[in-house]
């Protein structure tokens, strides 16, 4: 099942960037979850954020590798918001009047 992750900045944004290690440590983290096959895909927001299209059996199993990302666990970004993602079906046939 394909999901959404926001990840967001804190609020107040953070007074000090990350470290290059905690920088280092996050991206370590992404890659190794694209190569799990949870990330699919990932970009990143004007506003300092992430979106990221991720595969998973559960939005709670999500939060879990999500919320133990480095940036995350510094607290210089906000705990990710999971949301299931459901097919477009306006791309099917047309219902039948």
């Amino acid at each position: 099942m394909q999901f959404l992750v926001l990840v967001s900045l804190t609020t107040p944004t953070p007074k000090d960037a990350p470290t290059q290690e905690e920088r280092e440590a996050e991206s370590e983290v992404i890659r190794q979850l694209y190569r799990d096959g949870i990330v699919r895909q990932i970009w990143l927001r004007d506003d300092g954020g992430a979106c990221i299209i991720a595969e998973g059996d559960a939005p709670q199993t999500l939060d879990a590798v999500f919320s133990a990302l480095p940036l995350v666990r510094s607290g210089f970004l906000q705990p990710p918001r999971v949301t299931a993602l459901k097919a477009y079906s306006g791309f099917g046939p047309k219902a039948a009047l």
